[in-house]
């Protein structure tokens, strides 16, 4: 047979997802939609490669950018040359995937699958990686699937930072795949609650895009120390820096259009003198017998 009809052959049988045994493991694309379910229905996770295995979830019938982990079954290039359409069918119908969906690990028929596309990555599509939950008159429900009828993995307040691994459209509705800030754990909650979380928001919950330290005083005539320090940046040259001195005692510091504009309130809730000059790319601040000495680049980044 020459190379061109066998390409051919390899081509057609990735449709029907029967790729040899040899490459079950490694071969196949990143991510699988669902096909050939019905739009009243779904398509089962399973904890073992076999229908009658306990179920762990469920995915949509229109669902996309789910994770292949490696599949088994099917029939060997090989094996698919000699064999029947009847076998050939039959073969298919032995393909299981293990798969990765809304947090959830399991095995999924492969019959029910096809190439599918990526969830929309916040790094490459200008989504932030950061949202924060607004607008919900009690919690906000994170689900097991990016549906409302999956179980709740956990429900969470307005305010409250999560981060963020991608949004997309399911079943007319955009869902957002989201963990904690303190959970590696993801699940996935409505779009039309969540916002960008802005910069003095996440720096409040720890949620940093950089961290270090910078000279700093915390009283008069203290000689300059290393202060470790967090910023948390925006778009323009918005960003809440987060400066904690060697006993713990923490000062917010909030600069827009790359210019500093305040500090946060003292604990005791009184006034204070902030200012702040520019020498080069040093910002020197000074909020009453404090000293401050950050670099443009903490600001901006890089």
């Amino acid at each position: 047979m020459c190379l061109s009809s066998r390409l051919l052959i390899l081509a057609l049988m990735s449709l029907p997802w029967t790729m040899s045994n040899a490459l079950a493991e490694a071969s196949g694309p990143d991510f699988f939609r669902v096909t050939g379910v019905a739009a009243d229905d779904v398509l089962n996770i399973r904890e073992a490669p076999e229908s009658g295995a306990p179920k762990l979830g469920e995915i949509p019938p229109d669902a996309d950018g789910i994770r292949n982990l490696g599949c088994q079954g099917g029939l060997s290039f090989e094996e698919w040359q000699a064999a029947s359409e009847a076998e050939r069918e039959a073969g298919r119908r032995t393909r299981w995937c293990r798969i990765e969906f809304g947090g959830v690990e399991g095995w999924v028929a492969g019959w029910f699958l096809a190439e599918g596309t990526a969830p929309t990555a916040p790094t490459s599509t200008g989504q932030p990686t950061y949202l924060g939950v607004f607008g919900v008159a009690d919690t906000l429900s994170i689900r097991a699937e990016p549906t409302t009828d999956a179980p709740v993995l956990t429900a969470v307040m307005s305010g409250t930072v999560l981060e963020n691994h991608g949004c997309r459209e399911t079943g007319g509705r955009e869902w957002c795949q989201v963990s904690l800030l303190d959970d590696d754990a993801s699940g996935w909650a409505t779009a039309e609650f969540l916002e960008p979380a802005s910069p003095s928001l996440r720096a409040g919950q720890g949620a940093f895009d950089a961290t270090g330290a910078i000279p700093c005083a915390q009283h008069a005539g203290q000689p300059m120390r290393q202060c470790q320090f967090g910023v948390a940046r925006g778009e323009g040259g918005s960003a809440t820096v987060v400066v904690t001195h060697a006993d713990g005692w923490q000062r917010a510091l909030f600069f827009e259009n790359g210019e500093f504009l305040s500090a946060d309130a003292s604990e005791a809730g009184g006034g204070f003198d902030a200012s702040a000059s520019k020498e080069a790319d040093l910002f020197m601040i000074r909020v009453d017998e404090e000293r401050y000495e950050i670099p443009e680049a903490v600001i901006f980044g890089g």
